[in-house]
């Protein structure tokens, strides 16, 4: 028997007529299907890790308890390492059951992928109609679920793409009005989004970066009034303690803290070698990200700066890379060269895959790589650095 080629083009042409009538119609149908996926391959059943570790801080501090040490009543709990602030966001997740929680949580990183989509969308196709772009923004975020950064988010309950959301609106100027106010935000939630105050300086403007710092010290303001105790000892103790969060030979530290001391068999005496490690990358960065900035390449010069922060913090686990996604969809509208399409390809796959999960990992081995495990266990690094280094290469936009 034979199978016409003529019904598939005319079902598919007939798919255009509806969503070409019915935008709004089409598009609830795709977010809500969309969700419906998000949910589904992450149920209110399973459990999400650090979501555990928000719901233990929140209902410490409903209860008045220490927030830093109520992971202690849960053995397998590490420590809540979010300032005060913080805490007080998360709160309600202490109202919720675990079930609601888990769902909240998957939910809430769902839209904010939604919400990272359609801000690349726009960033990229700036002459594009509302619902093309809501269209090409519900692609993406689709298309983000097969990157490891993105998965990862969701199978931890972890903030990360909230927080992306967040800067994406206010760094590309969704907000005019409040400009300043939402990198503020973040960064009181989890400082490492100071690395965008840094950029408003240097791409001069000064008016949103005081804005920024000023909420950012309101929001250590209200977690001393919340938390006195709690506040110094974060402000105090804790945010000098770079393995708080967790051991940085692990794989799973990507950022060139975790490399260079993976290299050098452990922590010891690698500090140096860090510090002039992250203070050359925080030279050659910002000087690229000026550059393109003052090219109008607004969308690059955010993304590049995001690089430069997983890079330089201490601890830059896998899951916090989750400006990939907008950096797969930037690199792959700009594949016009072989060149191009080969770093869009490293990046994609290097993220899709998840390779640095791909070399000998836990009970030291990270500290044994030989061969290719050195460059799949240290591939996220490699890459951003690949990146970088082109960007500041690059003659052209």
């Amino acid at each position: 028997m034979t199978i016409s080629p003529v019904r598939p083009a005319l079902e598919g042409a007939a798919g255009n007529r509806f969503a070409a009538r019915h935008p709004v119609l089409a598009l609830s149908i795709g977010t809500a299907a969309f969700l419906a996926l998000c949910i589904a391959l992450w149920p209110p059943t399973k459990d999400l890790y650090d979501h555990r570790v928000y719901v233990a801080a929140a209902k410490a501090l409903l209860h008045g308890q220490d927030i830093y040490t109520a992971h202690h009543a849960s053995p397998d709990l590490l420590g809540y390492t979010y300032p005060p602030f913080a805490a007080l966001l998360m709160a309600p997740l202490g109202l919720l059951g675990t079930g609601a929680g888990r769902l909240a949580m998957t939910a809430l990183s769902a839209v904010s992928l939604l919400i990272i989509g359609a801000a690349t969308a726009r960033a990229l196709r700036p002459g594009w109609s509302t619902h093309h772009v809501l269209a090409a923004g519900l692609a993406l975020a689709a298309a983000g679920l097969a990157l490891e950064p993105v998965r990862m988010t969701f199978h931890y309950g972890q903030i990360n793409l909230m927080l992306l959301a967040v800067l994406l609106i206010d760094l590309l100027g969704h907000l005019p009005r409040f400009r300043g106010v939402l990198i503020g935000v973040a960064t009181g939630i989890k400082l490492t989004p100071g690395i965008f105050i840094i950029y408003l300086l240097v791409t001069r403007r000064y008016r949103e970066a005081a804005t920024a710092s000023a909420v950012t010290v309101a929001t250590m303001v209200l977690g001393f009034l919340a938390m006195p105790d709690a506040a110094r000892r974060f402000w105090g103790v804790y945010i000098f303690d770079p393995t708080r969060p967790g051991s940085s030979t692990l794989v799973s530290n990507q950022a060139l803290r975790g490399v260079i001391d993976r290299l050098s068999g452990g922590p010891q005496g690698t500090a140096p070698l860090w510090i002039i490690a992250a203070v050359a990358t925080l030279i050659v960065g910002f000087v690229t990200v000026r550059r393109a900035f003052d090219r109008g390449l607004l969308l690059e010069s955010v993304l590049l700066t995001a690089a430069i922060g997983v890079l330089i913090s201490p601890i830059s686990w896998t899951a916090h890379w989750v400006w990939a996604l907008p950096a797969c969809a930037l690199l792959w509208t700009r594949a016009t060269t072989v060149a191009r399409a080969g770093l869009a390809a490293l990046t994609t796959v290097t993220f899709g895959i998840g390779l640095p999960w791909l070399a000998p990992y836990m009970d030291d081995r990270e500290l044994h790589h030989h061969g290719f495990e050195l460059y799949l266990g240290n591939s996220y690094t490699i890459c951003a650095v690949v990146l970088l280094v082109a960007a500041a290469w690059r003659r052209r936009p």
